[in-house]
């Protein structure tokens, strides 16, 4: 029983994928990386891909690692409402986001297990990030402030990595239909308004990898997360 495992509490991340063959081949490694036997699973969401060969590599993935769970939805249907049809079915406490142009440190777990497990009122915890260049290279460090919720507002500066209490997502009703691009800085904000302690761990636990297309390097790269 995953749950009851000395490493701490059950952490799923979700990530949902569309005919990007290239992204989830990156996500097989970054998967190793993070220790085997930790408290952990990922939800791999296929939002109605056209590309045939999308199933078979997400299949291929949760046969090498029983910690890969898959979902196919039989039409897309867009980031939230893909995201969301993962929240429904994940089974475990805490609930994080991998995004396919992410990468944690191997440490990443372990760090964050500490710090839910050093006080239990812990409901959301973000982590200091770097970009990653096309060559592997580190650049852009962003060492983060405390919780600052006026900051905030202007600026969805905790975002990666964040993990969050699932039982409060749900409280807060989840993810919402029109935030495509921004949803996940929809619900940090509705998040940190009922969280009972809020942590940041200040170490680079996330790289995000400048790859083409990504909004890494372009900000308008997705377009509809800029509309208001």
């Amino acid at each position: 029983n995953m749950n009851n495992s000395p490493d701490g509490q059950k952490i799923i991340f979700l990530m949902p994928a569309f005919n990007d063959r290239e992204s989830l081949k990156l996500l097989i490694p970054n998967i190793k990386e993070l220790a085997s036997g930790r408290q952990l699973e990922v939800f791999l969401v296929d939002d109605g891909s056209t590309n045939p060969q999308i199933r078979k590599i997400m299949e291929r993935i949760a046969r090498k690692d029983k910690r890969v769970r898959i979902m196919f939805r039989p039409k897309n249907g867009g980031i939230v409402a893909a995201s969301q049809d993962a929240l429904d079915i994940a089974t475990g406490e805490f609930i994080a986001f991998l995004d396919n142009d992410d990468t944690l440190h191997p440490n990443a777990l372990s760090l964050v297990s500490a710090t839910l497990a050093n006080d239990p009122t812990v409901d959301y915890v973000y982590s200091d990030e770097n970009k990653i260049n096309e060559k592997g290279r580190p650049y852009d460090l962003f060492r983060k402030p405390a919780f600052d919720p006026i900051r905030l507002l202007g600026q969805n500066y905790c975002s990666h990595f964040s993990v969050i209490r699932s039982s409060l997502i749900d409280e807060v009703g989840g993810f919402r239909t029109g935030f495509e691009g921004s949803q996940d800085y929809d619900l940090i904000l509705r998040v940190t308004e009922r969280a009972r302690t809020i942590a940041h761990i200040p170490e680079v636990l996330y790289n995000w990898r400048a790859i083409p297309g990504s909004a890494a390097i372009q900000s308008d790269a997705k377009p509809y997360a800029l509309i208001s």
